[in-house]
């Protein structure tokens, strides 16, 4: 071989060398982002009193090796990812503003610092290009979101509470709590991850010896919570989904399951063999049709309240009183569980408007694939996504936790793959 066949092999085969070294990170960065999706439910799983978790750490590590492997996409959400950002910096604006006027300009950057990862960060990292690592990446989360449920359902009726330092797997009222150590975080979690489970039943992609049990572990579960929160917002969830996807072959099929449970109920069943606190807890509010009854409605309606007169008080427009600062004032000491109000309060109507324009660019991208002529399965799952977790948030406060944006933006995921499968390579929003 010649002196110059041999430069140009050798050429070839160090310009070959970073392709290959780029493909294992590649497979390196999936195995790690698998890693952080199935551990992101694991909230209590932390390094320390700071909200950063174990799937926090590998959500990082992807991110790194995703820019050192130049995989960063500028506009992982389409053209309506400029929307995703200016969201943001209202929000940043709103919150940041209202905490260097009243002083607590570093509770403001912790605070920032966490939508910013939920937000900003999950949203480079989660949403792929290819349609196999969005099926792959709700699946996993889904599969975790079981797991937790099964764990849960067993200790409740094995184990039950076991008294100790935190909260446990089960509460000390007999509600399940499961590893997230709150009843109703895990019920709105469930209700949340539900959509993406309708989605692979109802497209073929998981059969029904699979998702049929799942369902009913996944309602197990918000039974044995005994949250009215989490009860509402998972029949809002079926019932959306069944309306978005029904036709009239699958509306007999559910008329037909319906009649046979329910008949099955009237003759067999009665309702002490439900846990006792979901009795006094929600059957006792549906029952006697007041709602005071139904768990802490009472405390929460009065941090409204209190938010309600603050605004009024202080007259909040456009900038609020900062981070945390509607837990100082409150004679609760808490914050309100109502992110609509909390950030009204603490970040101004520039956040609360930010923020409300996440789930904007949802509506924006099921507009899009209703256009394209998509699959409404896929159109389904966004749209009920987005609904829950705005029913969701009237009763949560900062929902910066990794475990509420993962479900959004794990559906937002499965909807570009249905627009790019339509031969759009843009979310065309006009």
């Amino acid at each position: 071989m010649s002196e110059t066949g041999m430069t140009t092999a050798h050429q070839l085969r160090f310009a070959s060398q970073p392709s290959r070294t780029n493909l294992r990170l590649a497979a390196i960065e999936r195995a790690v982002v698998y890693l952080a999706v199935f551990l992101a439910p694991y909230a209590t799983l932390r390094f320390s009193e700071l909200f950063f978790t174990f799937s926090d750490f590998f959500f990082c590590l992807s991110l790194f090796l995703l820019l050192i492997t130049g995989r960063i996409r500028s506009r992982p959400l389409e053209q309506t990812t400029s929307i995703w950002l200016c969201a943001f910096t209202l929000l940043f604006i709103g919150i940041m503003l209202g905490s260097l006027f009243h002083g607590s300009p570093q509770r403001g950057l912790i605070v920032m610092g966490q939508y910013l990862f939920a937000y900003l960060i999950l949203m480079v990292i989660l949403i792929r290009e290819d349609p196999r690592e969005a099926y792959r990446l709700a699946g996993i989360f889904l599969v975790s979101v079981i797991l937790i449920d099964i764990h849960g359902i067993i200790t409740f009726y094995t184990v039950g509470y076991v008294p100790g330092e935190g909260k446990g797997v089960v509460t000390g009222g007999k509600r399940l709590a499961t590893v997230l150590r709150n009843p109703n975080l895990a019920a709105a979690i469930n209700a949340l991850t539900l959509p993406i489970l309708l989605f692979f039943w109802s497209s073929g992609r998981v059969k029904s010896y699979l998702a049929l049990p799942a369902l009913v572990i996944v309602i197990v579960t918000v039974v044995l919570t005994s949250s009215n929160s989490g009860l509402f917002s998972t029949a809002l969830c079926l019932a959306v989904f069944i309306a978005m996807i029904s036709t009239p072959r699958l509306l007999l099929r559910l008329a037909l399951g319906a009649g046979i449970v329910v008949g099955g109920a009237a003759l067999f069943g009665n309702k002490e063999m439900l846990p006792k606190t979901f009795q006094t807890r929600v059957l006792g509010a549906l029952s006697s049709g007041d709602i005071s009854e139904a768990g802490t409605f009472l405390s929460r309606a009065a941090l409204m309240e209190e938010a309600a007169h603050i605004i009024s008080e202080e007259q909040i427009r456009l900038v609020g009183l900062g981070a945390d600062q509607f837990r100082e004032r409150s004679v609760q000491s808490a914050p309100v569980h109502n992110i609509y109000l909390l950030l009204w309060v603490e970040g101004g109507l520039l956040a609360l408007v930010g923020w409300l324009m996440f789930s904007g660019v949802g509506m924006l991208l099921a507009l899009a694939i209703l256009k394209v002529g998509g699959d409404k399965r896929a159109l389904a799952a966004v749209v009920t996504t987005i609904l829950v977790f705005l029913v969701i948030a009237l009763f949560n406060p900062h929902m910066y936790a990794r475990y509420w944006t993962m479900p959004i933006l794990l559906c937002f995921g499965l909807g570009l793959t249905q627009l790019r499968g339509a031969g759009s390579t843009k979310v065309q929003i006009s």
